[in-house]
């Protein structure tokens, strides 16, 4: 996985995106939960350790925040569909228990030592977010606002100066914990992308598969504009079955994940490219003209009929050529006959004898 993936959720896919927003809905909600439980519950413990004027003031504030936190609950559901309401809900969250702790800390000013629970409670948050896959540069966002809430509640509190010792060893392990958090959000988030991966991506040549596809080409049709188009080509290597056949199935795999390469260099790492079937291959390329996309499918066949692939048994090489059809869409296509239309120009191309492009509209039609 790349640097970028961690640092930042605008490498992501928008169906990762969707996914991961999902999982940290779900999470936030039972974090809340506890939080919920956790601040009331702790009502018996003031009234076990402190006097009668701060457990009087104390069980206020945290019924107070108790109730403060419950709409949170209800958003979740909504952080589901949008990022933006996550962003919101998980501010909102950090606002609420830093005042929180703001207002316990003043209660005692007036204390030489204060209750560990509520000096610790920063430390506690921290350690509580970590549960939640967040990309670095979030975990950054929320840890500056952790620290800078500390910060500004001890000047607050100390006279207005930051200059003494024990600020500074405060800092510092929030500091730790803030880098702890953010290790332990960066592996969660890796093994979602892991486990997104193994469901979405083909396991011999790494390309998305079918069921990611459609998901993509509905977005992209979704998102398409009136009067705009987009291009499907659906290629299928020429005579695979002999390749299998006469040099093996090592030599097959081998065929596949050097087209798989060629199509990946050929479109860009971005382009939304499947593997559809055995020896199948899907390209969406979107906002092109039919006339556009086949020429680019002609870019492709020619780039792989020039590429001979050597056997990695023998040392031999192999010619592969493949057949295409091509087939444009735009916003009231229907996905499955779009499909059909672009398999009909696919079978008319092999019908032609192979290794030539045929597009669904008989005019725009090319043949090697």
């Amino acid at each position: 996985m790349e640097l970028k993936e961690y640092w930042s959720d605008h490498a992501h896919s928008r169906d990762f995106k969707l996914i991961r927003i999902g999982f940290v809905a779900v999470r936030f909600r039972w974090l809340v939960t506890l939080l919920i439980i956790g601040i009331a519950g702790w009502i018996a413990v003031d009234w076990w350790v402190l006097d009668a004027a701060h457990f009087k003031l104390l069980w206020k504030v945290r019924l107070i925040t108790g109730a403060m936190l419950t709409p949170l609950l209800p958003l979740s559901y909504l952080c589901k569909l949008n990022r933006r309401w996550m962003v919101l809900s998980l501010f909102a969250l950090l606002v609420i228990l830093l005042v929180f702790n703001a207002v316990s800390l003043w209660s005692f000013r007036d204390v030489a030592i204060m209750p560990a629970g509520y000096v610790a409670f920063p430390y506690f948050l921290l350690a509580l977010l970590a549960v939640l896959p967040l990309p670095i540069r979030s975990g950054i966002r929320v840890a500056m606002l952790i620290i800078a809430a500390v910060l500004g509640t001890d000047y607050w509190l100390d006279s207005h100066t930051l200059i003494n010792g024990q600020l500074v060893d405060r800092v510092w392990l929030l500091l730790c914990f803030s880098l702890a958090m953010m290790w332990v959000q960066s592996g969660q988030l890796r093994m979602l992308l892991d486990l997104y991966r193994e469901s979405t991506r083909d396991p011999l040549t790494r390309l998305m598969n079918r069921r990611l596809f459609m998901q993509q080409l509905n977005a992209v049709r979704q998102d398409c504009k009136f009067g705009q188009n987009y291009t499907l080509i659906l290629c299928d290597l020429d005579r695979f079955k002999r390749i299998n056949d006469e040099h093996g199935h090592l030599m097959g795999d081998e065929v596949l994940v050097s087209v798989s390469t060629t199509l990946v260099d050929l479109f860009g790492p971005d382009a939304i490219i499947a593997r559809y079937g055995g020896e199948e291959f899907i390209v969406l390329l979107p906002d092109t003209t039919l006339e556009q996309g086949v020429r680019q499918a002609q870019t492709l066949r020619l780039a792989v009929e020039s590429q001979p692939i050597e056997n990695p048994l023998d040392e031999t090489e192999v010619m592969v050529t493949l057949s295409a059809g091509v087939v444009s869409g735009d916003k009231n296509s229907d996905l499955t006959l779009l499909i059909n239309w672009a398999d009909e120009a696919l079978y008319e191309a092999k019908s032609q004898g192979r290794n030539c492009v045929v597009a669904h509209q008989p005019s725009i039609t090319a043949a090697a």
